[in-house]
């Protein structure tokens, strides 16, 4: 219990936890309300097109429970998830932080045992994000409903919609944290740490795919690809997949434990 209350005061006594929630919040919810309104347009604009002819019925943008966490997740079609960015940002900063002022000494001194305390870290931080993410996430779903039109959001529901977001965005959550934390203890360095924690979802996986079909067979293999699988963000249908959704957080769960993994092992291995 020590231990877990020595990582929460460090989680809430600092300035950049507090800056990334606050961040995540505002990408979260605030996205919600700017999509909110492009749907309205989109819907005004395709009714507009299916009086004159040019689009079907079945061409309706109506607006799906998935995209409750927008703001968390964003789109695979170019849009980065801001608030997932965000979480991993605060989660390495929790780890390369104390490297980087020299704390995480005294705490391996108090705390021999490196692995708990690595574990605690990540384990507060991804509690707290991954219950954070849900709220956020029921009220993405609430803003959507009270901001997009009758028409254009009847497919919004609760009782008879797709509800995989809901459960799907903090499993992705409490995912990342370990991640972030096992890449900041691996790099130790704040900069090199989140400076890969942000290129490789949002810049190297999705260029893999301009590669033709080559680019398409390696990047059903990727990780931040294979999260999207799970939560939706991803073409479903693409016949490159080996695996569902669900296989997706399988894939995607092993290359976290691997990363984690490897932390903990390195970081009993080397001097603070």
């Amino acid at each position: 219990m020590g231990v877990l209350a020595a990582e929460r005061i460090k989680l809430t006594s600092t300035k950049s936890p507090v800056w990334c929630t606050v961040l995540l919040v505002v990408f979260g919810l605030g996205i919600a309300a700017l999509f909110s309104l492009a749907l309205n347009a989109s819907w005004r604009v395709f009714q507009d097109q299916l009086a004159e002819g040019k689009m079907q019925p079945a061409d309706a943008p109506y607006a799906e429970n998935s995209i409750a966490g927008l703001g968390i997740t964003g789109l695979a079609q170019g849009m980065p998830g801001f608030g997932y960015l965000m979480v991993m940002i605060l989660a390495a900063l929790a780890v390369t932080s104390e490297y980087r002022f020299g704390t995480i000494k005294a705490t391996f001194l108090a705390i021999p045992n490196r692995t708990t305390v690595l574990l605690t870290k990540a384990g507060l931080i991804a509690v707290a994000m991954g219950l954070l993410s849900l709220v956020l996430t029921f009220l993405g779903f609430f803003i959507f409903k009270a901001m997009v039109t009758h028409d254009a959001g009847a497919h919004l529901s609760l009782t008879n919609g797709d509800l995989r977001v809901f459960y799907a965005v903090p499993v992705f959550i409490v995912l990342i944290v370990f991640l972030a934390v096992g890449v900041g203890t691996l790099i130790r360095q704040s900069a090199g740490a989140l400076s890969l924690l942000i290129v490789w979802p949002v810049i190297l996986e999705p260029m893999v795919g301009a590669f033709g079909k080559i680019g398409h067979q390696i990047q059903v293999l990727l990780p931040f690809q294979n999260a999207g699988l799970f939560l939706g963000t991803v073409d479903e249908k693409s016949e490159y997949w080996h695996w569902g959704p669900w296989g997706g957080l399988i894939y995607f769960a092993a290359v976290v434990a691997v990363v984690f993994g490897a932390a903990l092992f390195v970081v009993n291995k080397r001097d603070a």
